[in-house]
C-alpha cells in the first residue's frame, strides 16, 4: 500500500511541466491545515492495511518549511502509521538541497531522493525556466550522499529543440561520476497549458521529430545500460535493483491514496481524483467535505488497465493471469502477439510476456490495438 503527497507550490513554473502547480507560496498554511483534514477523512480508504512507500510529489515538496513539512508527516503517521514503511520519498530541486533540510528529511523518515535535474547543459536549463545550474545539480547529490542519502534518483528530459546523442554523451558522462542508484529519463511532450505549447502554437518551439527522439532514447539507454543501470520501466532505470518501489506499485496495480489538490487514489475497484484547484480544495475541506471525482472500473477497464500498467515494466503481463481472469478478452490479443514478436516489438517466455525497448516506443500503438473498447 502507497501514500502520495501532492505539494503544489513552486518558486517558478517550468516552461514544460503540465502537473498542477502554482508558482506561488500563497495558500502554503491554509493547504497544510486542510491537507491535515482530508488525512484524517480518509483514515480508513486503505482498509487499515499496512503503508509500505510514502512519495512527496509537486510541485516542489522540497519548498516546503520545516513546520509544514512535520505537520504533515505527523498526521500520517497519527491515522496510517508509518512504521511498515521501506521507501519513503521526497522531490526536490537542486537549489532546496542543503545540509540543514537534509538532516530534516532525514529525520523525518525519507530514505530517497528524487531530483529534478532535466539537463546537465546550462542553455537547455536555461531555456526550460529551471531555477538551478548544472554545478548546483551536481553539488547538491554530492550533498545529499554524504548527508547519508544511498537512494538518489535524479531526473532527465530528452528530446529538447538541438539535442544529439553526442550532447547527451557529455551529460551521461556525469552520472557515472555521481553517487545515483536510479534514473528517470523522460521524452519532452507538449503538454496543455505550458509555455511549450504556447511556443508551440506560434511556431516557435519544436521538439526533436519521433525518429530523432526514438533513436536518442535508446542511444541513452544503451549508454545506462552500459554503466551499470538496468531499464526496468519505460522510463526508469535502476542500479543495484534499486527501483522506485512506490511507482512500481502504481505499475502492479496495487492500492495507494492521494492526498492534496489533483492527486489520486486507487482501491482495486474505482480511481478517484481531487480537484485540480487549490482553493477550491482549501475551500471543500473547511466545509468538512473533499472535491473529488470517482470512476468504478468495469471488467473492460481492468483489462486495459493491467494490460497498459504492466507492460510498461521490464516484468510484463502473466497470460496465465489473464486467461483466467479475462477470458473472453485476451482471446481477442491471443493472436496479435506472434507479430509482435517477429517485429521486435515483444519478447515471450511460458510464463510472461514483455516489451522490449523498441515495443515501448511504439506501446501506445500496441496499446490501441489491444484494448477492449
Amino acid at each position: 500500500m502507497g501514500i502520495y503527497v501532492h505539494v503544489p507550490f513552486c518558486r517558478s513554473k517550468c516552461y514544460y511541466c503540465g502537473f498542477y502547480s502554482l508558482a506561488s507560496s500563497s495558500w502554503k498554511k491554509e493547504y497544510v491545515e486542510a491537507l491535515v483534514r482530508e488525512i484524517r477523512m480518509r483514515k480508513n480508504y486503505l482498509g487499515g492495511e499496512p503503508v509500505r512507500t510514502l512519495y512527496f510529489g509537486g510541485g516542489t515538496p522540497s519548498w516546503l518549511a520545516a513546520d509544514e513539512l512535520e505537520a504533515i508527516v505527523a498526521a500520517l503517521e497519527e491515522h496510517f502509521g508509518l512504521g511498515a514503511v521501506t521507501e519513503q520519498t521526497l522531490e526536490a530541486n537542486p537549489e532546496d538541497v542543503v545540509t540543514e533540510k537534509l538532516r530534516l528529511w532525514k529525520d523525518l523518515g525519507f530514505n530517497r531522493l528524487s531530483m529534478g535535474i532535466q539537463s546537465f547543459n546550462e542553455e537547455v536549463l536555461r531555456r526550460m525556466n529551471r531555477a538551478h545550474s548544472s554545478q548546483q545539480a551536481i553539488q547538491a547529490v554530492e550533498r545529499a550522499a554524504r548527508c547519508g542519502f544511498e537512494n538518489i534518483s535524479i531526473d532527465l528530459m530528452i528530446g529538447f529543440p538541438g539535442d544529439d546523442c553526442r550532447n547527451w554523451q557529455e551529460e551521461l558522462k556525469e552520472v557515472n561520476y555521481l553517487p545515483v542508484s536510479h534514473v528517470s529519463v523522460y521524452m519532452l511532450s507538449i503538454d496543455s497549458n505550458t509555455v511549450f505549447e504556447k511556443l508551440w502554437r506560434k511556431g516557435q518551439f519544436k521538439p526533436l521529430d519521433e525518429d530523432a527522439m526514438a533513436d536518442q532514447y535508446l542511444w541513452v539507454s544503451g549508454y545506462l545500460k552500459s554503466i551499470g543501470f538496468e531499464h526496468y520501466e519505460i522510463s526508469n532505470f535502476a542500479k543495484n535493483s534499486k527501483y522506485s518501489v512506490h511507482n512500481t506499485s502504481y505499475w502492479q496495480q496495487k492500492k495507494y491514496i492521494g492526498f492534496g489538490p489533483a492527486a489520486h487514489s486507487f482501491d482495486l475497484v474505482s480511481r478517484q481524483w481531487n480537484v485540480a484547484h487549490l482553493k477550491n480544495y482549501i475551500d471543500a475541506l473547511n466545509r468538512g467535505c473533499l472535491d473529488f471525482e470517482k470512476e468504478l472500473l468495469t471488467e473492460k477497464d481492468q483489462y486495459n488497465e493491467y494490460l497498459m500498467t504492466n507492460l510498461r515494466t521490464r516484468w510484463g503481463i502473466s497470460p496465465a493471469y489473464l486467461q483466467a481472469r479475462f477470458p473472453e478478452f485476451w482471446k481477442t490479443a491471443v493472436s496479435k502477439w506472434p507479430l509482435y514478436e517477429k517485429n521486435g516489438w515483444v519478447r515471450t517466455d511460458e510464463r510472461r510476456i514483455c516489451l522490449t525497448e523498441k515495443g515501448w516506443l511504439v506501446s501506445d500503438e500496441l496499446f490501441r490495438e489491444l484494448f477492449i473498447i
